[in-house]
């Protein structure tokens, strides 16, 4: 399908996006729920194209892409008190 074709990183994005905002309380993208020109830009793209590659190339699976930000340095420093 269009829809997870690796070649159509959107889908990875967004959802690469949704989770990081789920553990961070914000998104790399602040507007999660639009992509488009009229959404926000990336505070950082590298980091989003990033994550949803490696989103796909785990074969779309939620559980890695959880796994791999909480393994981050990033949420080892942000959940340190």
């Amino acid at each position: 399908s269009w829809l997870t074709d690796p070649r159509h990183p959107l889908t990875a994005r967004v959802m690469a996006n949704r989770v990081w905002r789920w553990h961070f309380g914000r998104g790399i993208v602040a507007s999660t729920d639009n992509f488009g020109l009229l959404g926000e830009r990336p505070t950082n793209q590298p980091l989003l194209d990033w994550l949803s590659s490696e989103f796909i190339s785990s074969g779309w699976s939620m559980k890695e892409l959880h796994r791999t930000i909480m393994l981050s340095r990033t949420w080892q420093l942000s959940s340190d008190t």
